[in-house]
């Protein structure tokens, strides 16, 4: 006969069943997220900010010659923003011989800039499994908040340009305005010009889109375009977390004909393409290679390598490695202006 005490656990057992479950299910949510964050298990941002997928150029051809080694050990040791992938992907393919397929899985990891430069930072007294010691991360230049922060936890970077690329201004296709002068991008974005009509559109508002602070794209706009002018606090819905994001939001907005935004030329042709979104011209000028190298084009960026001072080993020679003719070769072979020109 079974009492009422055993009743009631009876009663309570699915209970108890149901809680379990739940605690488990967390723990194996919370241990795939640090997997995630990590980047052991997959490339982050490839789905985020990423939506080309990562296939061979065409006339792809091998060009490393063995005067470096990199295994696949050492891939786990970079890091960098969405818009270098390609280049890590291009040296996988030249030193791993890396197909498409396995690019697509956890070949290296790209957290993006900021987050690059944080473990950049950190990494010269952590390693664990999950975590591998971050030795080069190929980036824009850092921001000042990065640079602080580096300086406070004794962390000087050896930064290196090893590819060109244009910053550059997005808005809608229908959008009737083709260029925008230096001056007038900054007026937009210090708030003393709000509409489309003084920069020979339609008299419509103008929505100037933002990217969060320490994002490649937003210290580049600091920086490089703003050059000191206090940018306009944005609305909420005027700041947008991820490259990617920020291109829907222009392209897809219910308003995006009257939408402005900013990225970088290589990542709005071949990263992330959207048939809804232009890219303005600055001062008259259009951000092609040859307008980068000549720099003709006023906002011309570099990407990066980036080492803590002092290091040496493989990263230092993938560096040097990538300033030679062969190097330069397969960072124009991924897709970028390289900066050393054929003489």
């Amino acid at each position: 006969m079974i009492n009422k005490n055993n009743t009631k656990l009876l009663r309570a057992l699915p209970l108890l069943v149901l809680g379990m479950l739940i605690i488990i299910t967390g723990i194996v949510i919370l241990i795939s997220a640090v997997v995630y964050s990590n980047g052991h298990e997959i490339t982050h941002d490839k789905t985020a900010n990423v939506n080309v997928m990562l296939t061979r150029p065409e006339g792809w051809h091998k060009i490393e010659t063995g005067k470096i080694s990199l295994d696949e050990e050492f891939f786990r040791h970079i890091d960098g923003s969405t818009a270098t992938i390609p280049i890590t992907a291009e040296l996988a393919r030249q030193f791993l011989d890396a197909d498409d397929e396995r690019l697509q899985n956890s070949v290296f990891t790209h957290r993006t800039t900021h987050h690059a430069y944080e473990y950049l930072i950190e990494s010269k007294t952590k390693d664990n499994y999950y975590h591998a010691v971050t030795d080069i991360i190929f980036v824009t230049e850092p921001s000042e908040s990065e640079l602080s922060e580096a300086e406070k936890r004794g962390v000087k970077f050896d930064i290196t340009p090893v590819a060109m690329d244009g910053f550059v201004f997005i808005t809608h296709k229908d959008n009737p305005v083709d260029s925008l002068t230096v001056q007038q991008i900054q007026d937009i974005y210090t708030g003393r010009i709000t509409n489309w009509k003084d920069v020979g559109g339609l008299d419509a508002p103008i929505i100037p889109y933002q990217r969060e602070a320490n994002s490649g794209s937003q210290t580049a706009m600091e920086q490089t375009v703003m050059q000191g002018e206090e940018m306009i606090e944005p609305d909420g819905y005027e700041l947008v977390y991820g490259m990617g994001r920020l291109v829907e939001k222009v392209a897809e907005y219910e308003n995006s004909m009257n939408s402005l935004g900013y990225t970088y030329y290589y990542y709005i042709n071949n990263l992330y393409r959207n048939d809804n979104i232009k890219v303005l011209k600055v001062n008259g000028i259009s951000p092609d290679n040859e307008n980068l190298i000549s720099r003709a084009y006023p906002f011309t960026a570099a990407y990066c390598a980036v080492m803590r001072e002092g290091q040496s080993g493989t990263a230092r020679e993938l560096r040097d490695y990538l300033l030679t003719d062969e190097g330069q070769e397969i960072i124009k072979l991924a897709g970028y202006c390289p900066v050393r020109q054929e003489k």
